[in-house]
C-alpha cells in the first residue's frame, strides 16, 4: 500500500524560523525607534545595521540593531559611518546581560552618549512586543484565507487597527471580546500597522 503524502491543506500554516520570529520588519523598527522608514533604510545601506535577508524581498533587523537606530537618531548628530558602527557595537556589548552595562560610550573628550532610561524602556519594549506578537498573532490559509488574525479567533488585526483608528480605546475592544486580552489588541495595533494587507497602502509613518 503506498504511503500516504501530506494534504496541502494540512500544510498551510506558514513556517517560520526561529530568526524571523526574534526579528523585526522595517516599518517595526521605525515605530519602537520613533523614525522614519527611510531612517532605517539609511542606517542599513550605510552597513551601521546588518540585517537579516531570508531573501530579496524580507530585510529583518534584530533588537540591538533597533536600539542602535534610536540611539542615533536622538543624539540628532551628523556622525561619520565608522562612529554609527562603533555606536552599533557598544549597543550590542551593552544589553548582552541584564541589567544593561557599559551605559556609557565616550566618542571623544567631549561627546560622551549614553543609555538613558528611555532608551533602554524601549528594547524592554520590543521585547515584549516580540513575545506577544508570537503568542497572539496567526495566519492560516485555512482561516480568513490567511489573513492575520489574533490566536485563536477570526479576528483579524486589520479590524482591531481600524477601531482603534475610529476612535475606540481598548477597553472598549476588551468588553467586546472578553476572552481577548487587551496586549493582544495591542500587539495587533502594532502588527498591522507593520505589515499592511496588500492593494492597502502603508502608513507613512514619518517617511516624509
Amino acid at each position: 500500500m503506498p504511503a500516504k503524502t501530506a494534504s496541502p491543506r494540512n500544510d498551510r500554516r506558514r513556517t517560520r524560523s526561529a530568526r524571523e520570529r526574534c526579528s523585526f520588519n522595517r516599518r517595526e523598527a521605525a515605530y519602537f525607534a520613533d523614525v522614519s522608514v527611510r531612517q532605517v533604510d539609511k542606517a542599513i545601506e550605510e552597513k551601521v545595521v546588518r540585517p537579516w535577508r531570508p531573501d530579496v524581498r524580507l530585510i529583518y533587523l534584530d533588537r540591538d540593531d533597533v536600539v542602535t537606530i534610536a540611539v542615533l537618531a536622538k543624539t540628532g548628530l551628523q556622525l561619520p559611518k565608522q562612529t554609527k558602527r562603533q555606536i552599533h557595537k557598544w549597543v550590542r556589548s551593552s544589553f548582552e546581560e541584564r541589567p544593561v552595562k557599559h551605559r556609557e560610550l565616550s566618542l571623544s573628550n567631549i561627546l560622551v552618549l549614553r543609555l538613558d532610561p528611555a532608551i533602554v524602556s524601549m528594547a524592554d519594549q520590543l521585547d515584549a512586543y516580540r513575545e506577544r506578537r508570537e503568542r497572539y498573532i496567526s495566519s492560516d490559509l485555512e482561516i480568513q484565507g490567511g489573513e492575520p488574525v489574533i490566536a485563536g479567533t477570526r479576528l483579524p488585526v486589520s479590524s482591531v487597527a481600524t477601531r482603534l483608528d475610529r476612535g475606540d480605546s481598548l477597553d472598549d475592544l476588551a468588553a467586546d471580546y472578553p476572552g481577548i486580552p487587551k496586549t493582544a489588541f495591542e500587539a495587533a495595533r502594532i502588527y498591522a500597522d507593520a505589515h499592511p494587507r496588500r492593494g492597502r497602502p502603508a502608513r507613512p509613518w514619518r517617511d516624509g
